[in-house]
């Protein structure tokens, strides 16, 4: 059996608090510290350490858990099941929302998220980054990022495609043979209502309104690629040991900080971290870094590690303030889904494992033995995205000029996006029942919450208000993508197929759609922008990190992770934290950016 990934523990890559004098502070002192081994983390890790003289110490806050069950995407995808890598809280009630709570969860192991997302590889319109250059940060525009994106894929379904990488670490592919029959229709329907199919949802020349396979990362053995098995698989991980530490299950309480001689800013010179181990919680170490502390905890995680955001909030809970940044922790996006339900024969859902244990253990056998079937595929095959603004009254896409379906152009953006799911994702009771979902996902919100301490323990998980609907205009463009939904319920009942309204409005009305929504929003898991980046200012758009992700004022202490987008983005957000963490890499190793 093939060892795994060097594992170390806190007291073998720090020091003891109090410090000893007779310690050497080399023994715990490293060029770079990244904190987070998650999405983000192992690829910026992987990149630092390619240099043989540079020493990097990685912390994570939860396990390696390298088993099998964690790399098959169907049961790996499941955040709830008892094995699994998610962590798991509840939200601030939603005060918009008929004062709801919806559960929190991101992955902890290394490899965060990646290790129990749905898989999607999803770059989203270049309008979307044109976008983030049109506020201010240079060298974030589609054009500067392609290659980025580039560098880290091997796009196996795309092996002519220019614009995809094929000598990346990280491998995708499509799916094109879908096993529900539903999707057959459900797509002419789509397309019978204006909107193009094409066949790279990733190609930056698809317009704006769209529909397609989506891409999967995915190995050539049909294992979830998460950005730990692409960037620090075991084999490299062994190879670098000697400049590479990984410290898995531990929790970094605080940046140290302290005052640079003769100025006013201050300095990142290290962490303190300990066990996450309850009863290992009195043993608290430091470890220096020579150059720069990177945070790469995710848009949760890094605002709470800073411990920076508003003055009478931090005194409030008892932690001394040494730079007031406002914006730590505000600003959180994501991306709201309303899911609009429809039965469907129980074999065309995946409901049919659930309900035929003979089924589940023959598609089981199946994929061990040729690595296909339902257990090689996540939940979502298929995404639509479309710019509300060109669906008329009826549900169509009637507008059909050039320069509208230009994604380039920021005002162009889609804000809708309906992930095409074959079962319930809507917690309702389904028992004996065949759902295919229509999840109508507001991916261009206005509305924003925020990550607040719940304590000064770093343990306690923070307090986390989604926000949903704390913006009434978001209101307008969930409206036209419910309508939507149930428009293409209408057509695929035209074309003789089987589907019935499940879980839909009562009515017709505003009121109704409206009251239906609130009912049954939910999160899709895409936080982003608690650290947003932009110029230093408390004006209009406060950010945390400038446009090289340095933390404003503070040297040698940069963000890393999808909490520096200044907005979220019109899509699923993996494959843009890995393209910030390529670039991250290039720019702290002072090589020249596109």
């Amino acid at each position: 059996m093939t060892a795994g990934v060097p594992e170390l523990l806190p007291q073998d890559v720090g020091t003891p608090i109090p410090v000893s004098g007779s310690v050497p502070a080399d023994t715990y002192t490293y060029d770079y510290i990244v904190v987070g081994g998650g999405t983000a983390g192992c690829v910026l890790a992987s990149r630092l350490s390619e240099d043989p003289t540079v020493s990097v110490l990685l912390i994570e806050q939860g396990p390696v858990a390298d088993t099998w069950s964690s790399r098959v995407p169907l049961l790996s995808g499941n955040m709830f099941a008892r094995d699994s890598l998610a962590a798991r809280w509840w939200s601030l009630p939603l005060r918009n929302a008929d004062n709801r709570f919806l559960e929190i969860i991101r992955g902890e192991a290394l490899g965060g998220t990646s290790r129990i997302n749905g898989m999607l590889y999803t770059r989203g319109s270049p309008g979307d980054y044109n976008q983030w250059k049109a506020l201010g940060n240079d060298g974030w525009a589609y054009e500067d990022l392609e290659s980025y994106f580039m560098k880290s894929e091997n796009a196996r379904s795309h092996p002519e495609a220019q614009l995809r990488g094929h000598d990346g670490m990280w491998q995708n592919q499509q799916f094109t043979d879908v096993p529900y029959k539903t999707t057959a229709y459900v797509d002419h329907a789509i397309e019978l209502l204006g909107v193009e199919r094409v066949p790279d949802l990733n190609n930056p020349d698809a317009p704006t309104a769209c529909m397609g396979i989506v891409d999967i990362v995915q190995d050539s053995e049909y294992h979830r690629h998460s950005t730990y098995r692409a960037f620090l698989p075991p084999t490299l991980t062994r190879t670098r040991q000697d400049r590479l530490k990984i410290c898995p299950n531990s929790i970094v309480s605080q940046v140290d900080l302290a005052r640079v001689p003769g100025e006013e800013r201050i300095r990142a010179t290290g962490v303190y971290f300990e066990a996450t181990n309850a009863r290992k919680a009195g043993f608290r170490y430091l470890a220096r870094a020579r150059k720069e502390v990177v945070l790469c905890a995710g848009a949760i995680g890094s605002p709470q590690i800073l411990m920076m955001r508003a003055q009478a909030h931090l005194l409030e809970k008892g932690i001394p303030v040494i730079k007031d940044m406002p914006a730590v922790g505000s600003h959180l996006s994501d991306h709201m889904g309303v899911p609009v339900a429809f039965e469907v024969p129980l074999s065309d859902s995946l409901h049919h494992l659930e309900e035929s244990p003979l089924k589940a253990v023959m598609e089981l056998a199946r994929y061990i033995i040729t690595g296909g079937g339902a257990f090689s595929r996540p939940f979502q095959n298929s995404s639509t995205f479309v710019p509300s603004r060109l669906l008329d009254d009826t549900g169509s896409i009637s507008n059909k000029d050039p320069h509208h379906l230009d994604a380039s152009l920021p005002e162009n953006r889609p804000d809708i996006e309906l992930m095409h799911i074959a079962h319930d994702c809507g917690d309702y009771d389904v028992s004996g029942k065949g759902v295919y979902t229509m999840l109508v996902t507001l991916i261009r919100p206005k509305s924003e919450g925020s990550v607040r301490l719940a304590t000064s323990n770093p343990r306690a998980r923070p307090d986390v208000d989604l926000g949903f609907l704390s913006d009434p205009a978001d209101y307008a463009p969930l409206r036209k993508g419910v309508r939507f939904a149930l428009r293409i319920g209408e057509e695929v009942r035209k074309q003789g197929y089987p589907l019935s309204e499940l879980k839909v409005p009562d009515g017709t009305s505003d009121e109704d759609v409206d009251r239906f929504i609130r009912a049954n929003l939910r999160t899709c898991f895409h936080y982003t922008s608690t650290c947003r980046m932009g110029h230093e200012t408390h004006g209009e758009r406060p950010s945390v990190v400038d446009a090289e992700l340095k933390v404003h004022g503070v040297r040698d202490l940069r963000v890393c992770d999808t909490s520096v987008f200044p907005e979220i983005i019109s899509s699923h957000i993996m494959a843009p934290a890995v393209m910030v963490a390529e670039k991250c890499a290039d720019m702290m190793k002072g090589m020249p950016t596109v």
